[in-house]
């Protein structure tokens, strides 16, 4: 009768929300937190020994497939910038060096043109200012590199060069990613398939797995060298676009049947 009083009272205090004590046999009370905390150790005791004995047959394994592909995109960043006492004056000038190089580009479709950076800074002399800075950056992006590499001679009567790269382009990308990801899952299986068979099982089941996929290839910088990126000459300078590395990786869990 004490059990089934205590069972009572303790369904009562779970509708209720209440923590108030039991009572049981011998006057002994036990708050319902307490029982509630020690009902969760023995499931959680008991999901653990569920868990380690079906994780035991399970093996984290990866694989991966790349290739190497040729850059087919010029990227190319070029800059104004003027230094002075005003700056409004300093922001006009470096508007027109820009609008002069994208009025040049108007009639070139196959270049992509993108407004970059635009600041205004102060030059110190012993913390005092004593100037401003005042620069802004166009980029110029095209899978046709020997028109954007022709222009860049051009456009440096304008702006200054500050730095170019190769890259492999998001269709080609994309191309490429498609096949690795089915010579990647081919490894997977190869490996899952190999590693069952030395372990005297006859097949697996997947658990879990995760396709790494390149965002972006690296882009393969060209240094630009100062007296280059200073000059004014018209003559185009010569690149060699390089080659980039994509590579597709397989992370994943089987469970030997």
């Amino acid at each position: 009768r004490t059990g089934i009083y205590a069972e009572l009272q303790l369904f009562s205090s779970v509708r209720t929300g209440t923590l108030q004590p039991i009572k049981i046999q011998g006057g002994l009370k036990v708050r319902l937190s307490t029982i509630l905390l020690v009902i969760s150790f023995f499931t959680s005791l008991n999901a653990y020994a569920h868990e380690e004995s079906t994780n035991y047959n399970r093996v984290s394994l990866d694989a991966a497939a790349s290739t190497e592909i040729a850059n087919d995109t010029i990227i190319v960043e070029l800059y104004a910038q003027e230094e002075g006492s005003r700056a409004d004056e300093l922001s006009e000038r470096v508007n027109e060096q820009i609008n002069q190089a994208l009025e040049h580009l108007k009639a070139h479709s196959e270049i992509e043109v993108a407004t970059k950076n635009y600041s205004v800074q102060p030059v110190y002399n012993k913390s005092q200012i004593v100037g401003w800075r005042v620069r802004q950056s166009i980029e110029l992006r095209s899978k046709d590199i020997a028109l954007l590499s022709g222009k860049l001679g051009e456009l440096q009567r304008y702006l200054k060069l500050g730095q170019l790269s190769f890259d492999v382009s998001a269709e080609q990308r994309e191309e490429i990613t498609r096949s690795l990801i089915d010579q990647a899952l081919d490894a997977f299986n190869r490996r899952a398939e190999q590693i069952s068979k030395r372990l005297a099982r006859s097949s697996y089941k997947m658990v879990s797995m995760k396709v790494v996929v390149p965002d972006s290839a690296s882009p393969y910088r060209f240094r630009v060298a100062h007296s280059m990126a200073e000059t004014s000459a018209v003559t185009a300078p010569e690149f060699a676009p390089g080659k980039n590395t994509l590579k597709v990786r397989i992370d994943g869990m089987i469970e030997r049947e």
